[in-house]
């Protein structure tokens, strides 16, 4: 069975790429309405509209962050080191500090993030970006081109793209 993410050939019947891990349990079953030639789902993610990240330093603090994304309505800020992407703090992160009764307005960022996030490459294909979301829970992930952070791709502009 040939993987819709990387195109490794594995073993008919195996339930995860030996390549990249992608789940495959199901689509060998015949009557699957899951084509993995299908062109949308093998072109790559730069022919979905990225979003512009929000950024904020490691020293930013919680409530900082917080009044960001609530200024631009999203649900997460990237937290950078210089230039380099360190962790993201999401909705769930910030429930977290509260639960632990730490005040937001004095935890920075490196304290309350989610460490070295999963990055998509611009090249990685949409099904693979919709596998990591379906899998894994992400609602946002990072792209980024030769290691800089490019943009988001967030489970909104997928959908976009889909129903396109």
């Amino acid at each position: 069975m040939r993987c819709p993410a990387c195109g490794h050939d594995n073993i008919a019947g195996v339930d995860l790429c030996e390549s990249c891990g992608m789940d495959l349990a199901g689509l060998d079953v015949h009557g699957s309405s899951f084509d993995p030639a299908d062109p949308l789902l093998t072109q790559p993610i730069s022919g979905v509209a990225l979003e512009e990240p929000l950024t904020r330093p490691m020293d930013a603090t919680v409530a900082d962050a917080v009044r960001l994304m609530q200024e631009r309505s999203e649900g997460c800020v990237f937290v950078m080191d210089g230039e380099r992407l360190a962790g993201v703090l999401t909705e769930r992160d910030v429930t977290r500090v509260i639960s632990r009764g730490l005040d937001p307005t004095r935890t920075k960022l490196d304290r309350a993030m989610t460490p070295e996030p999963m990055r998509l490459r611009e090249e990685d294909p949409l099904a693979w970006a919709l596998h990591r979301m379906g899998v894994d829970g992400y609602r946002h992930i990072p792209v980024t081109r030769e290691g800089g952070l490019r943009g988001v791709l967030s489970a909104r502009s997928v959908l976009r793209r889909l129903l396109d």
